[in-house]
C-alpha cells in the first residue's frame, strides 16, 4: 500500500483531516455542560446535615424503679414473667432459705388467730404441732406456743377455782355469822337493860334496909353476868369481823396471783406474737424480691429458677404502664449555640444495630447544663412504641444506651460548598 506524505495530500483532503466535524463539538460540549448542570443539580438536592453528636440513654419520663436481689442464694421461685403488669407488693421471686415461701400462709393463719386470741381470751390458737418445721421462725413460734399453752393450763387451773370458791364460801358464811352476832345483842340489849334496872332498884332497898345482903349480891351478879355475856358477844362480832377480813384478803390475793399470771403469759404471748411478725418482716426483706410499686415488671437479664444470684444484683425494673420514653443525650458544649428544641434527632442504639434495626427519630425537648461543667443534658421526645426507621419495635430495657446526633442545619451539599468558601476566604 503506497504512503502519502502531508505535503502531498490534495487540499480537501487536508480540509477533511485537519477540521473535526462540528457535530462531535457540539455533542461534547452538551455532554459537558449537562454534567456540570446535573452536579449543580445534586448539590442543591442532596442534603448533608450538621449534627451534634453525643451520648444516650433511652428511658422513661418517669423513672424505672430498678429492684435488686436483698441476699445473695439460689433464687428457688420465680413467680411472674417478663412484661407483667404487677401491684406493689408482689412477690416476684424467692432465694433459698429454711422457712420457705409454702409454709408463710399458715404462719398468717397464726398471727390472725394470735391477735383474735388476744382480743378474746376464750378463742383458741390452732398452734401446730412441735414437730413442724419453721426455719428462721421456728425459735419464736416455739416461745409463743409455750406461753399459750401455759395460759391455757392456768385457765383450766381448777385447783385455784376451788380455792377462791371455799374462801367465798367462808365470807358468806361469816357474814351469816356477823348477822346472828348482831341480832344477839340487839336481844341481850334488853336483857341487860332490865338486870340493870333490876339492881339499881334492889341497891336503893338495900340502903334502905328492905332487903337483905344475899339478895343484893345476887342481883349485882346477875348484873355483872349480863355485862359479861353482852361483852363476850362483842369479842365474837370483833373476831368473826377479823376473820372476816381476812378470808376477804385471802380471796383477793388468790384471785389476784391468778389473774397476775394469766396477764403475765398474755404479755409473753403479745411479745412473742411481735417478734414473729418482726421475724417475719426480716425474712421477707431477706429472703422475698417484691415489687415496690405498681407498673410493669421488665427482667434486665435472662432469669430461670434455681440460678445463682448475687446481693445487690439487679433483676427487675418496674415502669409505668403507660410508657412516655425519652432519651436523655449528653453533648459536649462546643456548639451548642446550634442546638434548638424542635430540632430533629437521630440515636442509634448500642443494642440494636443501626444496619440492622433501623434508628430511633425523635425530637429535643428541652435543653438545660449537665452536672459536668463540659457538657449540656439535652431531653429528647421518642416514639410511644419505640419503632425505629425500619418499622421495627425496640424492646425497651433500663437505660438503653446509644449514641445520638442531632440534627442542627440540614444544608444542601451547595450551601456547604459556600459556607466552607466563605470560611476560607474569612
Amino acid at each position: 500500500m503506497k504512503n502519502y506524505t502531508y505535503n502531498q495530500m490534495s487540499d480537501e483532503l487536508i480540509d477533511i483531516v485537519s477540521e473535526p466535524p462540528t457535530w462531535i463539538m457540539r455533542g461534547g460540549a452538551g455532554t459537558i455542560t449537562g454534567i456540570l448542570l446535573l452536579f449543580m443539580l445534586g448539590t442543591w438536592v442532596i442534603k448533608y446535615p450538621e449534627v451534634l453528636t453525643g451520648s444516650a440513654v433511652v428511658t422513661t419520663r418517669v423513672q424505672p424503679i430498678k429492684v435488686v436481689v436483698p441476699m445473695g442464694g439460689r433464687m428457688t421461685s420465680l413467680l411472674v414473667k417478663d412484661e407483667t403488669i404487677v401491684k406493689k407488693g408482689t412477690i416476684l421471686a424467692e432465694t433459698e432459705n429454711t422457712t420457705q415461701l409454702s409454709n408463710i400462709p399458715a404462719i398468717r393463719q397464726l398471727i390472725a388467730e394470735t391477735r383474735l386470741f388476744l382480743a378474746n381470751p376464750q378463742r383458741q390458737v390452732s398452734f401446730q404441732d412441735g414437730h413442724m418445721s419453721w426455719g428462721d421462725l421456728q425459735t419464736d413460734l416455739n416461745v409463743a406456743r409455750q406461753n399459750y399453752l401455759d395460759f391455757k393450763r392456768l385457765q383450766s387451773d381448777h385447783f385455784q377455782e376451788s380455792r377462791i370458791k371455799n374462801r367465798k364460801q367462808q365470807v358468806k358464811e361469816l357474814r351469816q355469822m356477823l348477822s346472828v352476832n348482831e341480832h344477839q345483842i340487839e336481844l341481850h340489849e334488853e336483857a341487860f337493860k332490865n338486870a340493870e334496872e333490876r339492881f339499881q332498884g334492889d341497891e336503893k332497898l338495900f340502903k334502905q334496909g328492905a332487903t337483905s345482903k344475899f339478895d343484893y349480891i345476887a342481883s349485882k351478879n346477875k348484873r355483872l353476868e349480863t355485862q359479861r355475856e353482852r361483852e363476850n358477844f362483842e369479842k365474837e362480832i370483833l373476831n368473826n369481823n377479823l376473820k372476816l377480813n381476812e378470808v376477804e384478803r385471802d380471796v383477793q390475793e388468790i384471785e389476784y396471783a391468778h389473774t397476775e399470771k394469766k396477764r403475765l403469759c398474755l404479755d409473753n404471748i403479745g411479745r412473742s406474737l411481735a417478734n414473729i411478725e418482726n421475724s417475719l418482716r426480716n425474712w421477707q426483706q431477706n429472703y422475698l424480691i417484691t415489687a415496690p410499686a405498681d407498673g410493669k415488671l421488665v427482667f434486665l437479664k435472662n432469669l430461670i429458677e434455681n440460678q445463682y444470684v448475687k446481693t445487690a444484683d439487679t433483676l427487675f425494673a418496674l415502669m409505668p404502664v403507660e410508657e412516655t420514653f425519652i432519651a436523655a443525650v449528653d453533648i459536649p458544649v462546643r456548639g451548642m449555640g446550634k442546638a434548638r428544641i424542635g430540632q430533629k434527632v437521630i440515636i442509634k442504639l448500642d443494642d440494636y444495630p443501626y444496619q440492622e434495626f433501623g434508628m430511633l427519630e425523635g425530637k429535643v425537648v428541652s435543653l438545660e447544663p449537665s452536672l459536668t461543667v463540659h457538657s449540656y443534658r439535652v431531653m429528647v421526645s421518642l416514639p410511644a412504641d419505640l419503632t425505629s426507621t425500619y418499622n421495627q419495635k425496640f424492646r425497651f430495657k433500663s437505660e438503653m444506651a446509644g449514641t445520638a446526633q442531632i440534627v442542627t442545619n440540614d444544608l444542601r451539599l451547595i450551601e456547604h460548598a459556600f459556607y466552607g468558601l466563605r470560611k476560607l476566604l474569612m
